[in-house]
C-alpha cells in the first residue's frame, strides 16, 4: 500500500491533517474514518491499514483544534463540535470525492465520529456508514446504575473547566486537548433531551431524518462509561429512514477479556471482528 499525508482545507481558515491509505489493487470503495472526541487519527491506523490491504482506500483525518488540524489565520473561528460535523466532515468528503470520483464513498464513525453524521450537510454522499460505539449522549440513555458518573461528567467535570480552565486538559481523559467550545457542546449535548442542538437549543434533526443509507451500529457490550448499548440503540432510532441495525460485539464472542469503548481499533483487536466489519463495508 501506498501510505501519504495530505493537508485539507475547510472554508473558514483551518488546515486539517489526514492521512491516505492507498491499496495496490482498489475494490472500488474509498472510507473515510471519523474519529472519536480528542482522538488524533495515528490511533486508527492499524484498523486503516487492515482495510486497505482487503482493497479500500481509506482516510484517516483530525477535527479542527485537535492535533494537527489548526486554525491558519487569526480570524478562524473557535472549534467547536458542531463545527466538526458542519464543517470539517463536510470539507473532508468533498475533497475524498474529488480526488477520487470514480469510488462508491462510505463512512466509519467512532463514538462522536458517529453522532455528527447528523449534523454533515448533504449527508448522503455516504452511501452507507458503519458506526462503532456511537451513542446518543443525552444523560438519561445509561442504565440506572451507571447514571451517577455520567451525570458527574456532563453536569461537574465539563462545566468546570470549560468554565474556569477554557478548555480540558490532556490528563483528564487521557486524550488531546480540548478547546472551550468543543468541551461545551459536549457538555450541553449531554446534559439536554434535545441533544446534538444549536445554540439556542433548538435540535438538528433533519440529517438525522434524511440519511437514507445502508447503516450498521456496532454496540460494545463492557462500554459503561462512555457509550452503553442502551445509548447506541438510541441514536440508531434518531436515524429513522436509513437502512439501519445494531450488532453489539461481546468481548466473550472474540475470546476477549475486554472491547470497552477504544479497543475495537487497536492492535489488540480480534481481527474476526475487523473482517465482519470489512465484508458489511464491501457489500
Amino acid at each position: 500500500m501506498n501510505i501519504k499525508t495530505i493537508i485539507i482545507d475547510t472554508r473558514d481558515g483551518y488546515h486539517l491533517a489526514g492521512t491516505e491509505f492507498l491499496p495496490e489493487q482498489a475494490n472500488g470503495i474509498g472510507l473515510i474514518i471519523n474519529g472519536a472526541t480528542g482522538v488524533v487519527r495515528k490511533y486508527y491506523q492499524a484498523y486503516a491499514e487492515f482495510l486497505c490491504q482487503q482493497g479500500f482506500t481509506v482516510l484517516t483525518y483530525e477535527f479542527r483544534g485537535i492535533g494537527e488540524s489548526q486554525s491558519v489565520n487569526n480570524d478562524a473561528p473557535a472549534p467547536s463540535m458542531l463545527h466538526w460535523g458542519q464543517r470539517d466532515m463536510d470539507a473532508v468528503l468533498t475533497d475524498f470525492i474529488q480526488r477520487h470520483p470514480q469510488l462508491t464513498v462510505k463512512g466509519i464513525g467512532h463514538s462522536m465520529g458517529g453522532q455528527l453524521l447528523g449534523v454533515l450537510p448533504d449527508n448522503n454522499r455516504y452511501s452507507g456508514f458503519l458506526n462503532i460505539a456511537s451513542q446518543h449522549i443525552y444523560w438519561k440513555h445509561w442504565p440506572l446504575k451507571d447514571r451517577p458518573l455520567t451525570v458527574a461528567f456532563f453536569f461537574g467535570v465539563l462545566p468546570l473547566f470549560y468554565t474556569l480552565t477554557g478548555g480540558l486538559p490532556k490528563w483528564v481523559l487521557g486524550a488531546e486537548y480540548l478547546p472551550r467550545q468543543v468541551v461545551h457542546d459536549w457538555s450541553r449535548f449531554g446534559r439536554k433531551k434535545a441533544y446534538i442542538a444549536d445554540l439556542d437549543g433548538r435540535p438538528l434533526r433533519e440529517g438525522f431524518r434524511g440519511f437514507t443509507g445502508k447503516m450498521r451500529f456496532y454496540g460494545i457490550a463492557d462500554d459503561r462509561r462512555f457509550a452503553p448499548p442502551t445509548a447506541v440503540y438510541q441514536l440508531e432510532r434518531l436515524f429513522s429512514n436509513a437502512d439501519s441495525h445494531v450488532k453489539i460485539l461481546n468481548p466473550r464472542d472474540y475470546q476477549m477479556k475486554s472491547i470497552d469503548h477504544f479497543g475495537f481499533f487497536k492492535k489488540s483487536m480480534n481481527r474476526q471482528a475487523w473482517q465482519e466489519s470489512a465484508e458489511w463495508l464491501i457489500g
